[in-house]
């Protein structure tokens, strides 16, 4: 059994920046995510994340905290929280293929679904990180 977290949150990231900062926050999370067991992925629209975690309890809950306490996020929203018998993204200890500003309507749309039907729009969310995820 896995613990599993689906969040969205605003960004807080200067426009200029985010594309540097997204890929430094990349770089950090895939070491730490693995010495946690964690896996998952990141979509970012330029104006927000979505990001989906799982793995054993205590690692998903240690990196939901550093989220909450992290300035580059604003209204960080569960969406989901659940646990799990399998992991969606194994072998990922973080997919993320670079910006997603293309899909940020759809991403808009999908978090609009959640907050109204967590499960529809979770379901929306999961699928665009499965889609938007590097292939092995």
């Amino acid at each position: 059994m896995f613990a599993s977290w689906l969040y969205v949150s605003i960004s807080r990231l200067e426009p200029d920046q985010a594309m540097d900062e997204v890929e430094r926050i990349v770089a950090i999370s895939r070491p730490r995510n693995r010495d946690l067991d964690v896996t998952g992925a990141l979509l970012f629209t330029g104006e927000r994340f979505v990001q989906l975690l799982e793995g054993p309890a205590d690692g998903v809950d240690a990196l939901q905290q550093s989220i909450f306490r992290d300035a580059r996020h604003e209204q960080v929203t569960t969406i989901r929280s659940d646990n799990v018998d399998d992991r969606q993204f194994l072998g990922w200890s973080l997919a993320y293929s670079g910006p997603s500003r293309l899909v940020s309507k759809v991403v808009s749309d999908g978090i609009t679904e959640s907050l109204k039907d967590p499960r529809t729009g979770s379901e929306i969310l999961v699928s665009l990180l499965h889609k938007f995820s590097p292939l092995d």
